[in-house]
């Protein structure tokens, strides 16, 4: 009997699209996750792949998401831009708005900013759970599900691991915001010293739980790349599909 895989996808904004590249480089050697689980960006990939999606089509779909618009600037409620106008976006990929109309089963997680915990969303309706996951303060405008405020899933957890135990065989994590030493003058804004300082946080956590799959995805050079760099969408997945090419053989021996 084939063994089941699953797979876990950080946050990280543009950064994500190293995800889709280990995707494609996982697809073309006939290694299928059959399970997902993703937080923010991550949460974007786990959910255009469960329903389907090539990773051409992923690419197409961060290309086509439009970050600082005018036209979807916040009025009137917390956060820079208003959250909920994305889902005539997310609209056009996810028609069913359904967990249960995905090809592989998906979870997806947020923050609930009223109970201070992460909450995890697999079945029901799938948009708003998608973008509160990917909503990272203080840029985006928390969104309300079931009367209660959620945003970035990364904010407590950025490697969502746990709906996968004791599900599948064996788990490929993929984490593609590592912390490097960085230079002073990285830290150049209140969005950047807000996103350095949750990520110092996260990390400890997040390594730890490394242990329990049989691979991890880290790539190199990965932290070169903005989060809200929209411009290095092509490169993002250009890194991630050449270094799952290199590290294909211990990704194959980590399976059997």
């Amino acid at each position: 009997m084939e063994s089941k895989i699953g797979l876990v996808l950080s946050g990280g904004g543009v950064k994500a699209l190293a995800h889709v590249g280990l995707i494609q480089v996982l697809l073309e050697n006939n290694i299928v996750p059959q399970i997902v689980s993703g937080t923010s960006g991550g949460a974007l990939v786990s959910a255009l792949y469960a329903a389907g999606y090539s990773t051409e089509e992923m690419i197409v779909f961060f290309k086509q998401t439009p970050l600082l618009k005018f036209s979807l600037y916040a009025v009137n409620k917390p956060g820079i831009l208003d959250s909920d106008k994305y889902s005539l976006i997310f609209n056009k990929y996810f028609p069913d708005d359904s967990f249960e109309s995905l090809k592989y089963p998906l979870t997806v997680t947020a923050t609930n900013l009223l109970t201070g915990r992460l909450d995890y969303f697999e079945k029901g309706e799938l948009i708003k759970p998608l973008i509160a996951s990917s909503a990272l303060p203080p840029v985006f405008s928390p969104i309300e599900i079931n009367g209660s405020l959620y945003s970035d899933g990364g904010i407590l957890n950025n490697f969502p691991i746990e709906p996968l135990m004791k599900r599948c065989d064996k788990i490929i994590g993929s984490f593609v915001n590592p912390i490097y030493a960085i230079d002073k003058s990285e830290i150049n804004s209140s969005l950047k010293l807000l996103y350095r300082v949750y990520h110092i946080g996260l990390d400890a956590n997040n390594i730890k739980k490394f242990k329990q799959c049989a691979y991890v995805f880290a790539p190199l050079g990965i932290n070169k790349i903005g989060v809200l760099d929209t411009k290095s969408i092509d490169k993002a997945y250009a890194l991630g599909y050449n270094y799952a090419k290199s590290e294909l053989k211990k990704i194959i021996a980590s399976l059997k």
